[in-house]
Parts: structure tokens; C-alpha cells; sequence
């Protein structure tokens, strides 16, 4: 287990050799594969999946590992990025800016001051218990679309296209570049004064809901809600990122609470609501298919974030039965179709008609 802090706890060593470079990696072996590849959480919180022929030496300790020092993390971030990069360091996040300090400093103030204590008091009101961070959680902020783009191609191997902010389970680090001013093309803001008149454009809410998206995705996997690399049905892990996201414009710092009215999701949900199958949600909880593909991307995404409303505010006792019992599959686990429908039938019931129109009920309601 990793632990965040000093002390005379000895980590797994990993000495890799990879892309003509040999990397020694601290942290702790997940998984040890029967072809003797592996899954290793370095102590910085980044996964990292290893091929037999990759391994130059491994010793395993088993103890407790400590998790990297906030300040050697910000040095090795600094060592990593390119030239122009700063600092701001919070209780729980290390944010790594190119920008204006003030739009960073709104970033960390936005997750640190407002998501982070929103989040846990979220949870503690539905009686979901949350693990402590066990690292700090690091978020990256280029200068502009560019330079994001290149770090993004870099990681991920393609372009990120319409992607403008991402969570990355490997790394475990949200990256994005100053949204507000480079897609709304205003000057860059050097005063919390003018932030906030950017923050006032309508034009800002899909901005600051992708801000924080990505940041809940972080969180989920932060705080024992999720795991990193297991089974988690998409509807789940997006619906609870897209209950959290909604905006608050009225705030000056753009967010205040998480389940106010996605009025975007709402409407898209309620323009297909005609076009629902009779076993619409045995195919969600299921099929993660209409995620991942442009033509139903935006209408599965819009169902998530309804059925997860509607289930947080009319089945809370259920949801986190269910949230409890997923947030315990492990790393690379196979789930069958047929045990992901036991998974929830086991929670709300085998009755998924009278659920789908309990659903659909409470949606018309909503307003």
C-alpha cells in the first residue's frame, strides 16, 4: 500500500529498460501477469504496465511504500515540461501553470478551495465512505491549444481533436491549456478582475464544465470511489463527472455545487427521449459501445448524467451499495456483460421496467 509522506518505508524497485533508456521506478507492484509482465503504481501516482522483456531488475519489499514528497514532485514536473512552466502548490494539488499566474491560481483555487470540500461532503451526506489522496494531485496548464496539443500527441499518440482538457488514468494527472481566454479569444487576463469578466460569458460555462469534468474523474479515482484500470460501466463514470460539472456563473469562481441542472445534457435528454429502447437501461449498464463512438456519443452522455440524477436524488441508499461494490474490482479483472447486470440488479432490482419508469417520472419533474 502506498502511504503519502516521509518515513523509512522501502519501496518496490523497478529498473525498465524502454525506448533506448533505462528508468528506475519506486512505488509497488499491482499485478505480477502469468507471462511475468506487470502493473506498476510509481510513487508519484502514475501507472505504469511493463513487458517481461522490458525488465532489467526487480526487488519487492513488503512494506508500506511512501508516496513522493510534493515538493520532489513539483522539481520532477518542472525537469519534465517544457521551459516556462511554474508551481502553485495546494493541500491536495500541485498545479503546473504556462499561463498568467492569475488563471492559475483560479484553477487551484477552484479545485482545492471549492471541488475538493465539495466532493467530500457530497459523499459523507450519501454515507459513501472516501479514502484519503495518497499522492498529490497534479493538473497541467499550457499557455495555449498548441503547446497542449503537442504534450497531448506526445502521451497519447494522436491528436486530441475536440478534446480540451483530459484525465489520464496512466498518469493520473489532468492536462488542459487556459480554455477561457484561448477559445474565447480574449486577451489573457492579468488581474482576478478581468477573469471574472470572462467567467461572466455564457460562452464560459462549457469551459468551466470541462474544467471540472476532468478534475471529478480525478477525484473519483482518488479517493477509493473508483479504480484505476477495473470495470467501471462508462454510464457510471461519466454520469457522475457530468452530475458534478454544471457551472454556476453567478460564483466568481465560475462553480459552487455539484447536481444543479445540466440544462445542455437536459435538453439533448429530452429531445431523444422518443427514441428510447424498451430496455434502455439494461443497455446502458451494460454496453459501453454508444460512448465511444460520434454518432451516439453525445446522446449516451446526456442519458448518463440523467439516470445518474435520478438515481443520486431517488435511490441514494442503492447507489452507494452499488458505488461501494464496483469501487472493489481489481486492476485488469475481466467482467462479463452478464455480471455487470447481476452488479446492478443486485442494488435496484431485477424489475428494471418499473425502474425505467420511475426514471422517466422523476425526469419530467425535473426542472
Amino acid at each position: 500500500m502506498l502511504i503519502w509522506g516521509p518515513g523509512d518505508a522501502q519501496a518496490d524497485e523497478l529498473t525498465i529498460s524502454r525506448s533506448g533508456k533505462s528508468i528506475t521506478l519506486m512505488g509497488e507492484i499491482l499485478i505480477e501477469a502469468q507471462d511475468d509482465s506487470l502493473l506498476f503504481e510509481a510513487n508519484d501516482g502514475q501507472l505504469w504496465t511493463v513487458k517481461p522483456d522490458e525488465v532489467k531488475t526487480k526487488k519487492v519489499n513488503d512494506t508500506e511504500v511512501a508516496a513522493i514528497e510534493p515538493e520532489q514532485l513539483a522539481e520532477e514536473l518542472l525537469d519534465e515540461l517544457p521551459d516556462g512552466f511554474r508551481i502553485l502548490q495546494m493541500d491536495h494539488y500541485l498545479v503546473a501553470y504556462q499561463t498568467e499566474k492569475v488563471y492559475a491560481r483560479w484553477i487551484a483555487n477552484l479545485y482545492e478551495g471549492r471541488l475538493y470540500s465539495a466532493f467530500e461532503k457530497f459523499w459523507r451526506k450519501k454515507k459513501v465512505p472516501l479514502t484519503e489522496t495518497k499522492y498529490p494531485l497534479v493538473t497541467i496548464i499550457f499557455s495555449n491549444k498548441a503547446e497542449y496539443e503537442r504534450y497531448v500527441t506526445r502521451e497519447l499518440g494522436e491528436l486530441p481533436g475536440s478534446m480540451v482538457a483530459y484525465y489520464n488514468l496512466m498518469t493520473n494527472r489532468v492536462a488542459m491549456y487556459d480554455l477561457l481566454t484561448d477559445e474565447l479569444g480574449g486577451s489573457r487576463p492579468s488581474d482576478e478582475r478581468k477573469l471574472n469578466e470572462v467567467l461572466s460569458n455564457p460562452r464560459a460555462i462549457p469551459m468551466v464544465a470541462t474544467i471540472i469534468h476532468e478534475a471529478t474523474h480525478q477525484l473519483i479515482f482518488n479517493r477509493g470511489l473508483q479504480q484505476r484500470l477495473a470495470d467501471t460501466p462508462l454510464w457510471l463514470n461519466e454520469g457522475l463527472a457530468l452530475y458534478f460539472e454544471a457551472p454556476d456563473l453567478r460564483n466568481r469562481r465560475g462553480w459552487r455545487m455539484p447536481g444543479r441542472l445540466n440544462q445542455p445534457r437536459f435538453d439533448l435528454f429530452a429531445q431523444n427521449y422518443s427514441l428510447r429502447k424498451a430496455n434502455a437501461i439494461e443497455l446502458m449498464v451494460t454496453d459501453d459501445t454508444p460512448f465511444q463512438t460520434a454518432e451516439t456519443g453525445l446522446a449516451a452522455y446526456a442519458d448518463a448524467w440523467a439516470f445518474n440524477h435520478f438515481l443520486l436524488n431517488r435511490r441514494a441508499k442503492e447507489f452507494a451499495g452499488y458505488l461501494q461494490h464496483l469501487s472493489k474490482h481489481k486492476p485488469l479483472a475481466t467482467v462479463t456483460t452478464k455480471q455487470r447486470l447481476a452488479d446492478f440488479q443486485k442494488y435496484f432490482g431485477d424489475d428494471l421496467e418499473r425502474l425505467e419508469r420511475d426514471f422517466i417520472k422523476y425526469m419530467r419533474k425535473l426542472r
